[in-house]
């Protein structure tokens, strides 16, 4: 912030303390005294630019110091990606980059916008690379990423740690243009506990840990605009704990929002692309985990799709035996808060089965909304296309197109009704589907 001054002159007798001198009857010429006014304030733009990793974390670290409004133009070749081999902060778990400051210490918080121009920011892939997600924006932070991709990024361990494979989001988050793709979220693996058969044991199994957001995960304010693309990325609950002769074993972990995890705050996604994302649960070990959400997650939060695409995503409960828990959610899984949909798209998302043998109804016992699933909230639908979405499941699959609980309330108009279509739910073992495109209650209205 700068501060600018004017001076006036003009000159004033000033008394030492002793008599005055005679003055002349002639009128007295002005004299010049300093005065000082301070203009309005100004907030001072700082510009960095980037062409290598250690330039772009001097830069958020000196973006952080100055607080306020920064820029971080990327210089490099779009041929030469930004690449990250090192951890530099475990703030919030494992993190690749600096923490986007919120502000404190009389610094005010950074509101930092980088320029990728094409560029990609990646986390490195070979043998022995630690694990760790790419960017972590603080509570008052705000961060912008502007034609940039963000990949590779893994956060993996237990609670927050494996929380957002790219980004994790507590503060402002705004992605115009940007592709998020290949990030992963894990959680921690499971303890196997031991049976009273094995002598000298005292030790509980101990679950395999939650995984959520494989690409972003957001407690704050989220924006994804202008044709931003989240996709092929996976959220992983930790495997179980082995089960045999002489072991309890342990459930695995439950996997949430494969592309996004919205778990409060507010969300606006708008002309946005989220595809080909996987929300797995745990393999077992007494069990696997459930999934929830492969392409969206949302809980506490008020969030608005407009005119998106949420295609091929699937959530699958990832069981290999008989013991396995439920899928729900292919593409969006609603837990509460508020989710207005207004000319989106939800195509080919699966609930059920396994990655690959995903028509196989032994991987996951029960399956619920092959394209949406809504446990809980408020949720709207004006114009919206749900089709050609799966449901399948060892016992129960329903609700191909949209499940929708009991506790929830789900408003659509006619438009929506008529494009919910050909949703095919798998139920038992049985190799033949039935149409299954809404399950559960609705209120029809206008937009």
């Amino acid at each position: 912030m700068f501060e600018s001054f004017w001076f006036s002159r003009r000159r004033a007798w000033q008394g030492t303390g002793r008599s005055r001198p005679p003055q002349s009857s002639q009128a007295r010429r002005p004299g010049t005294r300093l005065v000082l006014e301070r203009l309005e304030d100004r907030t001072l733009l700082t510009s960095y630019t980037a062409a290598t990793v250690s330039d772009l974390i001097a830069d958020i670290n000196a973006a952080n110091k100055a607080g306020g409004t920064n820029t971080i133009a990327l210089t490099a070749p779009t041929s030469s990606p930004y690449v990250l081999t090192a951890v530099d902060n475990t703030t919030d778990g494992a993190t690749g980059l600096p923490v986007i400051s919120g502000g404190g210490n009389k610094v005010a918080a950074d509101n930092l916008t980088i320029v990728g121009n094409g560029d990609t920011i990646e986390r490195s892939t070979p043998s022995g690379t630690p694990d760790f997600r790419l960017f972590d924006v603080a509570s008052g932070a705000s961060l912008t990423l502007e034609n940039l991709t963000l990949q590779n990024g893994l956060a993996f361990g237990a609670g927050v740690a494996a929380e957002g494979g790219a980004i994790y989001n507590q503060g402002t988050l705004v992605l115009n243009a940007a592709t998020v793709q290949g990030n992963m979220a894990q959680g921690s693996p499971g303890v196997d506990g031991c049976s009273t058969l094995e002598k000298h044991c005292n030790l509980k199994p101990i679950p395999g840990g939650p995984a959520a957001g494989g690409g972003i995960w957001s407690g704050g304010s989220l924006t994804l605009e202008n044709g931003t693309r989240v996709q092929n990325n996976q959220a992983i609950g930790g495997q179980g704990g082995p089960y045999g002769q002489f072991q309890l074993g342990s459930p695995g972990g439950d996997g949430s929002g494969g592309g996004l995890d919205i778990s409060g705050g507010t969300a606006n996604l708008t002309g946005v692309s989220i595809n080909n994302n996987s929300a797995l649960g745990g393999p077992e070990g007494s069990t696997s985990g459930n999934a929830y959400g492969g392409g969206v997650y949302v809980d506490k939060a008020t969030v608005v799709l407009s005119n998106d695409t949420v295609d091929d995503n699937q959530a699958s409960a990832n069981g290999q035996t008989s013991a396995f828990e439920d899928s729900y959610g292919g593409g969006v899984y609603m837990a509460g808060g508020t989710l207005n949909l207004s000319g989106d798209t939800m195509n080919g998302n699966f609930a059920g089965g396994q990655p690959v043998l995903q028509l196989n109804p032994s991987s996951s016992f029960d399956s619920y909304g092959g394209g949406m699933y809504v446990a809980a909230g408020t949720v709207t639908l004006c114009n919206d296309i749900v089709e050609n979405n799966v449901a399948i499941g060892r016992a129960y699959a329903q609700g191909a197109g949209i499940d929708i609980s009991s506790n929830a309330k789900v408003y659509m108009d006619a438009s929506t009704l008529a494009q919910v279509i050909s949703n095919t739910s798998y139920p038992g073992t049985f190799p033949i589907g039935t149409v299954d495109n809404i399950d559960g209650p609705y209120t029809l209205q206008n937009c």
